[in-house]
């Protein structure tokens, strides 16, 4: 597994639909991801854990404690790829395609009371052998099943002191947003109408949307990402060439 120091330094995406568009301008004016507690995820196997060697006052502290727990999911940005293009993630958590993929690194920025855990993909449940109860949740947070080995998620894991804290404390971990991918299924209009939006609030990130590239008739189409701003700037010129060599190679 890797250490923590490890984790700040890679690079993570977020899919997300854009159906709730204030939440997702939030994120980018306020540069900050909500946190969600472990029923709200979208695993009902979430917060399970292994009961041997336990006693009744540990499954009370055990349950009490997650119920006082957020955690901000975030899948990493492999080193073989250079963009989002796993169809299985835009399918799942971008809204069919029609959603985007925000591309953050971490900042220590008020995340002084978060912790980075790297998920681990077994089919046994974790175990608990340690003492103390924040490490006993770390660990029961950072074990899914194989199915979601695909993710290769890094989760950022905040536990509050009590209740009242939970409720009155900041429920967000902060970012910064260096990208946003729009998916193949945003019409013209609508990429227009973000680009605008984005560019004005923070010309800082660089907007891409992708497009489905057909390599051979005989193979599924594989994403293309095109730039629409990138450093400040329209990507009118690196649009216009890609257009250009695609005809070329369909004459």
């Amino acid at each position: 597994m890797k250490t923590e120091s490890k984790l700040k330094s890679q690079t993570y995406y977020k899919y997300r639909s854009l159906e709730d568009f204030e939440r997702f301008l939030d994120i980018i004016v306020r540069q900050r991801l909500y946190g969600a507690t472990n029923r709200e995820l979208n695993d009902p196997m979430e917060g399970k854990f292994n009961r041997e060697g336990l006693i009744k006052d540990d499954f009370e502290s055990i349950h009490k404690t997650l119920g006082i727990t957020r955690i901000c999911s975030l899948l990493t940005k492999q080193d073989t790829k250079t963009f989002p293009d796993d169809y299985l993630m835009w399918s799942h958590y971008a809204d069919s395609h029609k959603g985007c993929c925000i591309e953050v690194e971490i900042t220590d920025r008020y995340n002084q009371e978060w912790s980075l855990i790297e998920v681990e993909y077994t089919n046994q449940l974790p175990l608990l052998h340690e003492k103390q109860i924040n490490d006993r949740i770390h660990h029961i947070l950072s074990v899914k099943a194989p199915i979601w080995h695909d993710e290769n998620e890094v989760r950022a894991i905040r536990i509050y002191d009590d209740k009242e804290k939970f409720g009155s404390q900041s429920p967000y971990y902060y970012v910064k947003v260096k990208a946003v991918y729009f998916g193949c299924r945003i019409n013209k209009e609508k990429r227009d109408f973000y680009k605008k939006i984005i560019s004005k609030i923070n010309p800082k990130i660089d907007l891409y949307y992708l497009k489905e590239e057909t390599t051979s008739p005989s193979f599924f189409p594989t994403l293309e990402p095109i730039p629409l701003f990138i450093n400040g700037k329209t990507f009118l010129v690196e649009y216009l060439n890609y257009l250009i060599d695609h005809n070329d190679d369909d004459s």
